[in-house]
């Protein structure tokens, strides 16, 4: 018997959040990238200007692609996340970030090397109930805010 199907809280959520973006948005990008790269090419730096190529081309192909939504099970044992299964001996902490409308996670900082932190978009589930449920498993990061990293992702809607 799997007990990650034996779940007590579930929600959908999908794997990455896909900002809309107007034309001034892909302007702006497009000036930018731009700009980079004649300085780069005036400046003999062809590394810079490959990466900003490659860079602008894996953006654009990204941006086609729309997230899936994948299901996410909490339960006595652990988190499913699609056919990802983590058990709470494998999560080092937990915390919530909860700032709506902007940001609603759950962020898991897993004992795992290749993925160690994991951020998983809350919708609409309630993070009081999430919260009790987790901190009888996984100790939880008490006070922790969103990441730089992550405020800067979000505010230029990458």
């Amino acid at each position: 018997m799997n007990t990650f199907n034996d779940h007590i809280i579930s929600w959908e959520a999908p794997e990455f959040i896909q900002h809309e973006k107007s034309w001034l948005w892909f302007a702006i990008a497009v000036l930018a990238a731009a700009g980079f790269a004649i300085w780069a090419v005036l400046t003999g730096n062809w590394t810079l200007v490959v990466a900003i190529v490659v860079v602008a081309a894996l953006y654009i192909w990204l941006h086609g692609q729309t997230p899936n939504h994948l299901e996410v099970k909490v339960s006595k044992t652990g988190i499913r996340i699609g056919n990802k299964e983590i058990p709470y001996q494998n999560m080092h902490s937990f915390w919530i970030i909860y700032n709506p409308p902007h940001v609603k996670t759950l962020n898991i900082k897993s004992n795992s090397r290749i993925y160690p932190d994991l951020s998983i978009d809350l919708d609409e589930q309630d993070p009081a109930e999430l919260r009790t449920f987790l901190c009888a498993h996984v100790k939880e990061d008490e006070g922790k805010e969103e990441n730089f990293t992550d405020i800067f992702i979000r505010l230029l809607k990458l």
